[in-house]
């Protein structure tokens, strides 16, 4: 029982503390009252206005410094006007709460108090929190703010996830003031407080959705700008914030929300640009009204490829709002556990060829083809290949099913969410990787895959050919073409020569892909907004 009680304690000791500051606030403001009428003499109105004056800087503190930790002085007496403010106003709401209760509804005055006092503290708890009292720490003078509103933020393994990590650390170097707000599986660490706000996952959506989009309101009355980096509900709470604030934001553009929940969904098998034109049904109709809406609302878009900003122009951003900056992962480290690397390899003998794919196992991700083509790429191995798949999503069922109804299902390995610490390590083990989709923004993964050192595989769309050429750092193929890829497969995994080709031009063309001009354009960016 005392556990139980000591865990409810930590879970709402701020509403505990805010109880208590009120309680204290209150006993100040009776004894004080009391003390100076009845003890020194003085008529009671004049000891009501400084009992309440006391009683109200009494309150004011204890409210920021104790209740809400907001330790910052240099906006405090703006913070204590608008703190006398919500007083006033809460005074003239419980004159209209009580009438309203006694007159209108005839509950005793007694209950009607207690009612009133009652819907008075909760909204008195949540303007001190959204509005008055924001915990944050002091920013300096100098230097635009900026507030980072994503989905995805390491822990999380996906490789943008890696990328926003280190935008922050780059972002501070150029004298910017940087926090982050992001859904996550893990509460933000010691180090993190006050600087990475962490909003669970795990708490129903509802819950979740608002408390993310509370929290980021009150952090943006602080920001000078928003970089948020998707059109799902991140994007939107953005533009809704822009609405209501007129704070500018920046949206970084790697995808499509709406394109990628109709083709989960099964409404459309459409490419991306195709999409844009087409007329779908009411559903996604809104969804894509909202993108819109997200996307040409933005004081700027950055596309993280020239066919995303293609896609842009398409949905209707303006070209001059428009930017196109690569993303990048030479800040990445090439720390490689050699063990890990040779107990993957021992896993399928000396012989043995890997094959890797990576990724969320969505329909348009094209493992399908990959499997087709396995059959024909053992007949020219020797059985020597085996294809391991890195990722896991609504597609692991079939994909299972149709390596079996194949007969390739010894060959087939899915491995299911590697952590990225040690994706790195499973590419650099890998012979050949193939990316077969049917869309992609701009694969992170093929940038990491050529860091890695491995010949690529990929599929001819556009945002592919800006980082493989075909024939000189790897092989483009048409979409799910289990032929072309079972042929190509072959053919990298039978020259070496070949493939130690297509692993050095791969470095020669990661240059374009530099972290430091992906800073400097981002920097440049922000400062034109």
């Amino acid at each position: 029982m005392m556990q139980l009680i000591k865990n409810t304690a930590n879970k709402y000791n701020r509403v505990i503390r805010y109880l208590i500051s009120g309680s204290i606030a209150a006993g100040v403001d009776l004894a004080l009252l009391y003390f100076f009428t009845d003890r020194l003499g003085i008529w009671y109105l004049a000891s009501a206005g400084l009992a309440f004056a006391i009683s109200f800087f009494v309150s004011f503190f204890l409210q920021k410094f104790w209740t809400f930790k907001d330790n910052g002085r240099r906006k405090m007496y703006r913070q204590m006007a608008f703190y006398l403010t919500v007083a006033l106003f809460n005074l003239t709401l419980n004159t209209v709460l009580m009438y309203t209760l006694v007159d209108g509804l005839k509950i005793w005055y007694m209950l009607a108090q207690i009612i009133s006092s009652g819907l008075i503290a909760i909204e008195s708890y949540l303007v001190y929190k959204i509005f008055i009292f924001h915990g944050r720490p002091e920013a300096a003078e100098t230097g635009p703010k900026i507030l980072i509103a994503t989905g995805i933020y390491p822990p999380d393994f996906r490789g943008p996830a890696t990328m926003l990590e280190a935008l922050p650390d780059a972002l501070r170097r150029e004298n910017f003031q940087v926090w982050v707000i992001t859904y996550s599986d893990v509460r933000a660490s010691a180090e993190e407080r006050g600087v990475v706000y962490r909003i669970l996952r795990r708490s129903p959506a509802v819950r979740r959705h608002l408390k993310y989009f509370l929290t980021m309101f009150r952090l943006s009355l602080w920001a000078d700008l928003i970089y948020c980096t998707d059109t799902y509900s991140v994007g939107y709470f953005s533009y809704l914030i822009k609405k209501l604030t007129g704070k500018k934001y920046l949206v970084r553009f790697a995808g499509d929300s709406a394109w990628e929940t109709a083709s989960r969904l099964g409404v459309t098998t459409d490419y991306l640009t195709d999409f844009q034109k087409k007329t779908y049904n009411s559903a996604t109709e809104k969804m894509k009204a909202r993108r819109t809406k997200i996307m040409v609302n933005a004081d700027k878009v950055i596309a993280v490829s020239k066919f995303l900003a293609k896609a842009a122009s398409l949905i209707g951003v303006k070209g001059e709002r428009l930017k196109v900056i690569y993303n990048s992962i030479d800040f990445i480290k090439e720390n490689y556990d050699e063990n890990k690397i040779k107990q993957i390899h021992d896993q399928f003998g000396a012989e043995a060829k890997i094959i890797i794919s990576a990724g969320q196992l969505n329909p348009w991700k094209g493992f399908d083809g990959i499997i087709r083509g396995l059959k024909e790429i053992e007949k020219n191995l020797d059985n020597k290949a085996h294809f391991l798949i890195l990722g896991d999503g609504q597609e692991m069922e079939n994909l299972k099913k149709l390596a079996s109804e194949l007969g390739v299902e010894p060959r087939v390995h899915f491995l299911g969410k590697i952590e990225h610490e040690q994706i790195m390590d499973y590419f650099k083990a890998a012979d050949l990787f193939i990316l077969n989709s049917h869309y992609e923004g701009q694969s992170h993964t093929l940038l990491e895959v050529t860091k890695a050192g491995v010949p690529i595989i990929a599929s001819n769309i556009e945002a592919n050919q800006e980082v493989v050429e075909d024939g000189r750092n790897g092989i483009l193929v048409n979409y799910n073409s289990a032929e072309e890829i079972s042929r190509a497969a072959v053919k990298i995994l039978n020259d070496k020569s070949l493939a130690q080709n297509f692993v050095n031009q791969g470095k020669e063309k990661l240059k374009i892909f530099n972290w430091d001009n992906t800073v400097k354009l981002t920097v440049e960016t922000i400062r034109e907004i």
